[in-house]
């Protein structure tokens, strides 16, 4: 029975790496598609891309570990039972038992890892990943601008400034062209030899004030332009978002929310959690699930399980925010939807039960 735990296991790891493969590059797919818009928008740094991308993928890819693994175990299953491998184990006496030993091989340890990183570790990246934005935010409003193209910056509304170089700390700039196009205004094309940012001591607000320049106001078209030179020009930019400096619950560690009587920290808690739980739940609803007809193959019901993962993460969703806000009550939490899950799972499998019993083959006396 070993041998057949070895086999079945390493079906599930194999098809378990192929999977969380394809999450990872959807996940940097869709993420990197989002920070390249806010590179452009000026809103973050360039050179602090890769490290915003990998720490906030990170988070994601630990909460998607619990569908990795549904879906590897209906992959791999759903294989055996394409090529007639599973009718000729419950031939040879493996039953609903022996699998699960074999899928709870792989589960149970994933399971461990996956508490282990989300308790200790997941809290330490947020917080790795506000500092990161909390650091480049004072400069992020012109960390986009690229030397030698025209960008949109954030330093008014329809505004495309153009550089020819940049400082190292890009708070300083040579070569400064910009068109303004204020809605009901006129306007405006300012030549500066240099500009820099600024904050105002007494209100705190930030500048973009330009040295030695010319501003032309005026409409497009016409003859209509007023032309000033300027020694010191100001632009102010535009006020912080807290988005960058919020204090996130995600951030704290586990042992300052453990016991806490916030609910929104026992929430908290319960979501970290629910990762490993939904694990263990969602390996127990994907044996009877991947059972099919060699006619049918091995992906006839990803569909249905993608479907059932999407409730159940939809309902772990919906209990953290009903428990967050006191919708539910405190000793009922989340675990109300795992137990809905559980009696879901238990359900479709006591009625493959008899359908088990009866393709197994008893030996008989030698």
């Amino acid at each position: 029975m070993s041998l057949i735990y070895r086999y079945i296991s390493r079906e599930i790891l194999l098809s378990l790496l192929a999977v969380m493969v394809v999450l990872f590059l959807i996940i940097m797919g869709g993420s990197l598609t989002r920070l390249l818009e806010l590179v452009a928008e000026g809103r973050i740094p360039a050179d602090t891309l890769p490290w915003v991308l990998l720490l906030g993928s990170f988070n994601t890819l630990l909460l998607l570990m619990p569908v990795s693994l549904f879906l590897a175990v209906m992959l791999s299953l759903g294989r055996l039972y394409k090529d007639s491998e599973m009718a000729a184990l419950r031939a040879c006496g493996v039953g609903m038992r022996q699998l699960y030993g074999a899928i709870y091989t792989v589960a149970l340890p994933l399971a461990l890892i996956l508490s282990v990183l989300v308790l200790l570790l997941m809290p330490v990246v947020s917080q790795q990943v506000e500092q990161l934005r909390a650091i480049t935010h004072d400069r992020s409003d012109l960390a986009g601008i690229v030397p030698g193209r025209f960008m949109q910056a954030g330093v008014g509304t329809g505004t495309v400034i153009f550089v020819e170089s940049l400082s190292a700390d890009k708070q300083r700039l040579q070569g400064v062209l910009i068109e303004r196009r204020v809605r009901g205004g006129p306007t405006q094309v300012i030549r500066a030899e240099s500009g820099e940012r600024r904050i105002d001591s007494s209100t705190g607000d930030a500048y973009l004030v330009l040295v030695d320049g010319y501003r032309y106001e005026g409409d497009p078209g016409s003859a209509d332009f007023r032309i000033v030179r300027f020694a010191e020009h100001g632009l102010r930019l535009p006020e912080q978002t807290e988005v960058f400096m919020r204090q996130r619950t995600s951030m704290l560690t586990t042992a300052e929310i453990w016991g806490s009587a916030q609910l929104d920290h026992q929430a908290e808690l319960q979501w970290r959690l629910s990762a490993p739980v939904s694990l263990l739940i969602l390996a127990l609803l994907a044996l009877p699930l991947a059972h099919t007809t060699p006619r049918q193959g091995r992906f006839a019901k990803l569909a249905l399980g993608i479907l059932v993962y999407v409730l159940y993460a939809q309902l772990q969703i919906s209990g953290r925010s009903w428990f967050a806000e006191g919708v539910t009550p405190a000793w009922l939490g989340m675990w109300w939807v795992h137990a809905v899950m559980l009696l879901v799972a238990l359900s479709v499998l006591l009625r493959q039960l008899p359908l088990g019993r009866g393709n197994r083959l008893r030996q008989r006396p030698a």
